[in-house]
């Protein structure tokens, strides 16, 4: 006996093409994951409204994990790749002028900030900026006005 096709749609090709096509597009898209790590970085009402280029920037997160140029380096290192950096830009754009872009997380202690800032310098970095977050509030204290504040 013949069977007689039923008259109407059937989803269930339809559903395979759009998951076969769902699988190929992801398969072949580049999924783009820089290493790294989240940072906090400390809030600061008195950020300059320059802007500033940067030659090179160094992440620093709250367990001393350092990644400059997208790579994860040992502070023992740090030095040493910091300087191969300074070499490569004098070759490249002839000028000995340099600036590092520390963003360090904010429960870093002070002193090991100093300690990277001495590290950029002897790797040839003429400037050092430390990156912080806009402070949320609204208004904008000027530093002189806030010492006058305090005093009696």
């Amino acid at each position: 006996m013949l069977s007689v096709p039923k008259a109407g749609f059937d989803f269930v090709p339809f559903i395979d093409a759009i998951l076969i096509s769902l699988f190929v597009s992801i398969n072949i898209s580049a999924f783009v994951h820089t290493p790294g790590t989240s940072i906090q970085l400390p809030d600061s009402p008195q950020l300059l409204a320059t802007q500033v280029n940067p030659a090179a920037v160094l992440t620093v997160d709250r367990n001393k994990l350092y990644f400059f140029e997208g790579l994860k380096l040992a502070e023992s290192n740090l030095e040493d790749h910091l300087g191969d950096f300074m070499s490569e830009h004098r070759l490249r754009y002839g000028t000995e002028e340099a600036t590092l872009l520390i963003k360090a997380d904010a429960s870093i202690q002070t002193e090991e900030l100093f300690q990277l800032m001495d590290i950029a310098q002897r790797a040839g970095f003429t400037q050092v900026h430390l990156a912080a977050e806009p402070a949320l509030s609204e208004k904008s204290v000027d530093w002189d006005e806030e010492q006058e504040s305090d005093r009696p």
